[in-house]
């Protein structure tokens, strides 16, 4: 028999506090502009855009670049950043909103079980990968640099 899938809210919520370490060098850059580009590789460029900015959040979506694709094969987000926690929250991807934090299986859709923490776990993956081969290396300020985590700065 197979077990049932148990969210693990402590593992969800050390994804999202960083990925908001990991997001907040390239909101940075937005500051001053409405829609920066990130190359992390040859062929491999995102656009990054904030759309909406209120007191304690910020939507940002992320992406991919390449005209001559089919569209679903573009990677596609928006990230819902909390300022108050401190956290990022994939509230979009491939045009799939309102993800669930567990679906049964089956389900009609064909969601995986953890898909939630799959898309968070691809935004973790992607900022990684800027990070280390992207072609923006934001300079933060003092009073941001205090909150990230070592392997962030």
């Amino acid at each position: 028999m197979q077990q049932r899938y148990v969210v693990d809210v402590a593992e969800l919520h050390r994804l999202n506090e960083l990925n908001y370490a990991g997001v907040m060098p390239l909101l940075s850059q937005l500051e001053a502009q409405t829609e920066v580009t990130i190359y992390a590789g040859e062929h491999l460029a995102f656009s990054l855009r904030l759309v909406s900015e209120a007191r304690y959040t910020s939507d940002i979506e992320i992406e991919q670049l390449k005209p001559d694709w089919a569209d679903y094969l573009h990677a596609k987000m928006t990230v819902r950043l909390y300022h108050d926690v401190r956290m990022a929250e994939i509230m979009s991807s491939q045009g799939v909103t309102r993800l669930a934090a567990r679906y049964q299986q089956p389900n009609p859709d064909m969601r995986h079980q953890d898909e939630k923490r799959q898309v968070n776990q691809f935004l973790a993956d992607w900022l990684t990968l800027c990070r280390k081969q992207g072609y923006i290396h934001p300079r933060l300020s003092e009073s941001i640099q205090k909150f990230m985590p070592d392997d962030f700065k």
